[in-house]
């Protein structure tokens, strides 16, 4: 089995115990970012022998933070660039609060059908002492947005 995992180190908010690679996203070459791993994905796949890409796995940092134009450029880039199998799992990172409509229109448009929630407790004291910017209610907002949205792997 092979899978792809894509990894976008931007963040709005840097959270006390992260220790993956991330970077504050404002001020960042996010476009730049973008091209060259793209360019990457191209390059790896023209000197590979793999007929297809079983699961894609985009995490971070935290992808969803890029603007739903920077999202939809990367997504139709990976779709174009990897031998995907619709339908398999393609999963996406995302914080409660950074989804707006926009970018689940964009996130299901290219197919991606699982959201990776990253929600490390549902105590708001907790939450607030390790640095997250939500609480157990934007959880809970977010969790029903995506239903509404028909994502049914969260």
């Amino acid at each position: 089995m092979t899978s792809a995992y894509i990894h976008i180190p931007f963040c709005k908010h840097i959270c006390y115990y992260c220790d993956f690679n991330k970077v504050f996203l404002k001020g960042q070459p996010v476009e730049s970012y973008i091209d060259l791993l793209l360019r990457e994905i191209e390059l790896t796949m023209k000197s590979s022998k793999m007929q297809t890409i079983e699961t894609i796995y985009i995490g971070g940092g935290t992808p969803t933070s890029l603007s739903a134009k920077q999202l939809e450029r990367l997504l139709k880039g990976i779709r174009n660039l990897l031998p995907f199998i619709e339908g398999n799992e393609f999963t996406i990172e995302a914080n409660p609060g950074d989804l707006t409509a926009k970018k689940l229109s964009v996130i299901k448009e290219y197919g991606v059908n699982r959201i990776s929630l990253g929600v490390q407790t549902f105590d708001n004291e907790l939450l607030r002492k390790i640095g997250r910017r939500h609480t157990a209610e934007d959880v809970v907002k977010t969790l029903d947005i995506l239903q509404n949205k028909d994502f049914k792997n969260i």
